[in-house]
């Protein structure tokens, strides 16, 4: 259902008008995968993924973004436009202040075999997009080259996780693989792995990060399983002195890659 000129000028009032209805039904993962794509809210971010090259499906905005360059840029790029009303957007995003621009753009992935050089972060079973969306902003504060997500996974094409991106989903690439298929490439990738582990005596200040390098982190429950910890080249620790368990994945992760890129910083 992908547009290919842009749509009259006339609003859309009615919940029941079909584009609306399957806007809506976007919230769900099932029909964003069946359809590969995702959604995008706020002018800002919208244009980030049109500078990024994403490919825009449909860009739905209502009377108070007319004259925002992101509908006409969307224009310009062949995606379908659509002026709606306020309360229609805020049932399309399922949020009561919305933005007024919202769009929605193709998936986009990145194959195994072409992870070659950089730094990337390979995250094992993550269940919170919220993390997800704050590692992807902070592998893209960093300059990372990607994130890759290992196994079941939560959503990364969420309008959570998307949100907490702030932006960073147009820059940085995302790859994903099951675990076997991950284990099989590893024998064969020439870069170095590291992962996170309580059960190590290094110190993350004094880990080998050699690139091209992937950094794994285990789940915000169980962290890394017996596999992945075996394709490692090195394991990693951070400190707690303090009386906390663990740290939240997200900032765990920032921790690393901050370390990890500093001499580029």
């Amino acid at each position: 259902m992908t547009g290919k000129t842009a749509d009259s000028d006339k609003t859309i009032t009615s919940a029941a008008n079909p584009a609306i209805k399957r806007l809506r039904a976007l919230a769900l993962k099932k029909y964003r995968d069946e359809e590969g794509v995702f959604m995008v809210e706020g002018a800002r971010h919208v244009k980030d993924a049109l500078h990024g090259g994403w490919q825009v499906d449909t860009l739905v905005y209502s009377h108070r973004a007319k004259g925002e360059p992101a509908v006409a840029a969307a224009k310009k790029a062949h995606g379908k436009c659509l002026e709606v009303t306020d309360d229609l957007l805020s049932r399309i995003t399922g949020r009561d202040n919305t933005q007024a621009v919202v769009g929605v753009f193709r998936q986009r992935w990145t194959p195994l075999k072409d992870i070659h050089h950089g730094v990337w972060v390979a995250l094992e079973g993550i269940r919170d997009p919220g993390n997800l969306g704050t590692i992807m902003r902070t592998a893209d504060a960093v300059k990372a080259e990607g994130v890759l997500l290992i196994g079941q996974v939560c959503d990364i094409w969420s309008p959570e996780a998307v949100r907490a991106s702030m932006g960073s989903f147009a820059r940085v690439k995302m790859a994903r693989a099951v675990l076997p298929e991950f284990l099989k490439w590893r024998k064969d990738w020439k870069g170095r792995v590291v992962g996170t582990h309580l059960n190590t005596s290094v110190d993350y200040r004094k880990g080998d990060y050699t690139q091209p390098l992937l950094l794994v982190m285990g789940s915000e429950q169980s962290g890394l399983s017996a596999d992945i910890t075996k394709a490692c080249d090195q394991l990693v620790k951070i400190p707690m002195p303090g009386g906390a368990e663990s740290l939240n994945l997200a900032v765990s992760t920032g921790v690393m890659l901050y370390e990890i890129c500093r001499s580029k910083l």
